[in-house]
């Protein structure tokens, strides 16, 4: 699978809220930054505990891809976040690594 593909199959598995998908395209000790270097959580663990609760408040919350870029193993998207329980859409800038075929680290800027 190519670092867009892995990226394509995550944000499917979000979108469906697939937890088990979602969290088998990241690496065990996945890091996940607020850009660019404030680290929000790390290990599969706390990535599995972060979504399955976003996805508990925010059941209908989706991601949609309205660019995407690649280059070798970085992946980036800019994403409009919607269904949110609040009725707030969240603009998203989402930059992926993708190392041994899976997703290590992610970098988000939002507003």
């Amino acid at each position: 699978m190519t670092p867009e593909e892995l990226v394509q199959e995550q944000l499917e598995a979000y979108n469906v809220q697939d937890l088990q998908r979602f969290v088998a395209c990241f690496s065990e000790d996945v890091q996940v930054y607020k850009f660019p270097n404030l680290l929000q959580y790390s290990g599969t663990i706390n990535f599995e505990n972060h979504y399955a609760k976003a996805w508990a408040m925010n059941p209908n919350q989706k991601a949609i891809v309205n660019e995407r870029m690649s280059l070798g193993n970085l992946v980036i998207d800019k994403e409009k976040v919607i269904g949110r329980a609040s009725g707030e859409v969240v603009q998203v800038i989402a930059m992926y690594k993708v190392e041994g075929g899976k997703i290590t680290q992610v970098f988000f800027e939002y507003e």
